[in-house]
């Protein structure tokens, strides 16, 4: 009797054992199937934000949003630019995350202005994108009043202004004006029966204390008796040469 007691308490025993451990297995298996941990922001991001790891933590979800366009890493979106607002909490599509050089013409840490232009002053509108130029204020002096003598041409004095790079060559209402390029190529054989926009914006990039210097050679030739020129800056020389050329 005895015997049997004990019997059925091991048969207990053993069939609560295997319950909890298929239970315990289930849960555990199951979360590292089903469920995905992925970025979320911290709070609501706004538009227009340069994306960096601290504004994110992980949240679990359904392993269905994987594949689905949604950032699986916050590598994915560090140094990124927000398109739109990103919800707290919320997975970020990667559509939402966009590199800087799709977002916008130029390094996040650049500012970008337009220059007026036309081309007897931009370089005879000769201007590439990626090229450097180098901007120019040619200041008129005041002609004495009481000058008795024949009039004489003041000599303009020429000011630098800044050497910045060039994002963007537009024509007067925003159009892309069009590249110089070779008559020999095939951009230019498909090009020869259309009428090129003609320079008259120039965008140029550079950092906020360099701008703030653009802005006022700007405004002077504007409102001012100045003018405001560009000319292709010379190219830079590689640093192993600059190097070989100092030791000789």
């Amino acid at each position: 009797m005895k015997q049997r007691i004990l019997s059925v308490i091991l048969a207990v025993i053993a069939l609560g054992a295997a319950f909890f451990g298929a239970n315990y297995w289930r849960a555990h298996y199951l979360a590292g199937v089903t469920v995905v941990s992925l970025p979320v922001p911290k709070s609501d991001i706004p538009p227009y934000t340069l994306l960096d790891a601290s504004l994110f933590t992980q949240g679990d979800f359904s392993t269905d949003l994987a594949g689905k366009g949604y950032a699986l890493s916050v590598n994915d979106l560090v140094g990124k630019i927000s398109a739109g607002t990103l919800p707290n909490g919320q997975p970020v599509s990667l559509r939402q995350a966009i590199p800087p050089a799709e977002f916008r013409l130029a390094d996040p840490s650049l500012e970008v202005v337009a220059i007026p232009l036309d081309p007897l002053s931009g370089v005879g509108g000769q201007v590439r994108i990626g090229e450097r130029v180098n901007l120019y204020r040619f200041e008129m002096p005041p002609v004495p009043e009481d000058q008795t003598q024949p009039r004489l041409i003041p000599m303009a004095e020429v000011i630098y202004v800044a050497t910045v790079p060039v994002v963007a060559v537009l024509g007067a209402d925003g159009q892309a004006a069009m590249q110089p390029f070779t008559a020999s190529t095939p951009q230019a054989q498909g090009q020869q029966q259309q009428q090129p926009a003609v320079l008259k914006m120039l965008l140029v990039a550079a950092p906020p204390e360099t701008m703030q210097v653009i802005l006022q050679a700007i405004a002077m030739s504007q409102l001012q008796d100045e003018l405001l020129w560009v000319t292709l800056a010379t190219p830079e020389p590689a640093q192993d040469e600059l190097m070989t050329g100092q030791m000789r």
